[in-house]
């Protein structure tokens, strides 16, 4: 029994193996009729396709023609077993746990998105998890996770100088109280108005940060669930015990600080 990690596996069966299975001379024809996003990366690297891909997301015969190993069948099928599973984001989720947040402004932005990305639910649906595990095992690395935190800065007005606000009270038609931001500076007096506040917004979008995160742990976990089917479930390979890396970028900076 060959010993190798889940990742090493995948990319065996993915860049090897499985790429036989429809190529027509004796891998079956085992062909799907819609392109997973893993094909859609392939395509934006440059490379040429003139095939469709297979049923494990795979364009057959770019290898030696063949029958695919009988343990990268098992690969492929348990990849595909993926979109039978959903994901989701817990409350609180934080993907920057090494970023200061005095303001709350990078909590504020990930719960907005998390809201919205369990809304739509294509993100977050095996399918797309079973493509990105595919993809990953193709191009032999994860999801890249780097990100920098952007500047803070004063929410300012059109011409530059920092706004206040302040909470006020107010009641509707019904006689109901509710409470209001509005503008906290007394241009009368030219001075802010007892209790007033600034704002502060991050100079440019997370957005994408929040997506690489999220698309590393749901790698990381997608990869935890395949390592468990094959275990005990091969011919001639045997899958060492595998432990998800979610937050690798609180080692970065634990590493970053001691080296610093």
């Amino acid at each position: 029994m060959k010993k190798m990690t889940v990742e090493a596996f995948l990319n065996w069966a993915f860049t090897k193996e499985l790429c036989k299975a429809g190529s027509g001379a004796g891998g079956g024809s085992a062909v799907m009729g819609t392109s997973w996003d893993a094909i859609a990366d392939f395509a934006a690297l440059g490379t040429l396709i003139d095939r469709s891909p297979n049923v494990y997301g795979v364009i057959p015969g770019f290898q030696e023609d063949g029958v695919p190993h009988p343990d990268a069948l098992a690969a492929g099928n348990a990849v595909r077993g993926l979109a039978s599973i959903g994901f989701d984001i817990p409350e609180g989720w934080n993907p920057f746990p090494e970023w200061s947040d005095d303001h709350g402004l990078v909590a504020a932005e990930v719960e907005l998105m998390r809201i919205e990305l369990e809304a739509k639910g294509d993100r977050l649906s095996g399918r797309h998890v079973a493509a990105l595990v595919t993809t990953c095992a193709i191009l032999k690395r994860g999801p890249d996770w780097s990100a920098d935190k952007p500047r803070e800065a004063m929410v300012t007005d059109p011409q530059g100088n920092p706004r206040w606000f302040v909470l006020s009270k107010s009641k509707d038609s019904l006689g109901r109280s509710y409470t209001v931001e509005t503008d906290g500076y007394n241009r009368r007096a030219k001075r802010p108005v007892v209790g007033a506040y600034r704002k502060y917004r991050l100079t440019s979008s997370i957005r994408g940060m929040i997506i690489d995160r999220l698309e590393w742990q749901l790698w990381q976990d997608a990869l935890a669930v395949v390592a468990d089917r094959l275990r005990g479930d091969l011919e001639s390979h045997l899958i060492m015990p595998f432990v998800p890396d979610r937050q690798p970028w609180t080692r970065r900076q634990y590493v970053e600080k001691n080296v610093a």
